[in-house]
């Protein structure tokens, strides 16, 4: 039963984490596009089914990778936890694996959509830049965002560590 609630628990924490890092991806993703003036192009040339397919992408790749990079993370003793030497590479690597995970779902949506819209000639000659090239700098993109959504993460569970095991603020 114990058991039962600690997997629970920690699958409630991946999921949050996972939200909260396709979420800052998405805030930062329509800050850059704001501030280079890319914004309302962009949007009135996307149609809500393709954003709402990209949004659902992304969570599902950031979720899926988060639960991954965060396996054996989150132990009732710290100390059984799995050290910090394992859990950077692991989440470098998972984040580089979800940049090219989303890259693919990218292009997959891409191209459903151009075929719904008759623009299916442009999309032969991009697909080929776009699994080659594209794929390297998603996997580049991918790492430093996991290296610092890693540690995002570990401070936030530090701090909630150290807050609840304060026994001097509980009344």
């Amino acid at each position: 039963m114990a058991e039962s609630a600690i997997r629970e628990r920690n699958q409630l924490v991946v999921f949050a984490l996972g939200t909260f890092h396709a979420a800052g991806l998405i805030v930062a993703l329509v800050l850059a596009l704001y501030a280079a003036g890319g914004l309302a192009p962009l949007l009135s040339s996307l149609s809500t089914i393709a954003g709402l397919a990209l949004f659902s992408a992304l969570w599902l790749t950031t979720v899926w990778s988060t639960h991954r990079t965060l396996r054996g993370a989150f132990t009732v003793a710290p100390w059984t936890a799995v050290p910090l030497g394992i859990m950077i590479p692991r989440a470098a690597w998972r984040g580089g694996i979800n940049g090219v995970a989303f890259l693919a779902c990218l292009g997959l949506i891409l191209v459903i959509s151009s075929a719904f819209n008759g623009d299916i000639g442009v999309v032969g000659f991009g697909a080929l830049i776009f699994a080659t090239v594209g794929a390297a700098f998603a996997f580049v993109i991918g790492l430093v965002l996991g290296l610092l959504f890693a540690c995002v993460d570990l401070a936030l569970v530090t701090a909630t560590r150290a807050i609840v095991n304060n026994e001097e603020s509980r009344p």
